[in-house]
């Protein structure tokens, strides 16, 4: 590996997480000022981590967590909040139910 230099699945991994912070933080009612508040994290640090542009260490990712009420390893899942997106009800598709 080239020094300095991030393999792809480490950018792919920083951003989904980044993505999926603020969509904790989103369904929990919370501005980024508020989890602060929770959390003890400063605002500028959790801007740089929902834009993905810094690294977070394992203890703020279980402050993050347990503040927006989810377990620390959906914070790193890329299928987080897609069940909210595919669900049967916000789909176009006609309803298929058997009489």
């Amino acid at each position: 590996m080239v020094r300095g230099k991030s393999p792809t699945w480490v950018n792919v991994l920083r951003l989904t997480f980044a993505r999926n912070v603020r969509l904790a933080r989103e369904r929990a009612g919370l501005s980024q000022r508020d989890l602060c508040g929770t959390t003890g994290i400063s605002q500028a640090y959790l801007s740089q981590v929902e834009n993905g542009r810094w690294n977070v260490g394992l203890d703020n990712i279980a402050k993050i967590a347990v503040a927006v009420g989810v377990a620390p390893h959906d914070l790193l899942d890329p299928s987080f909040g897609k069940e909210v997106r595919d669900s049967p009800a916000d789909s176009k598709a006609p309803n298929h139910r058997k009489p």
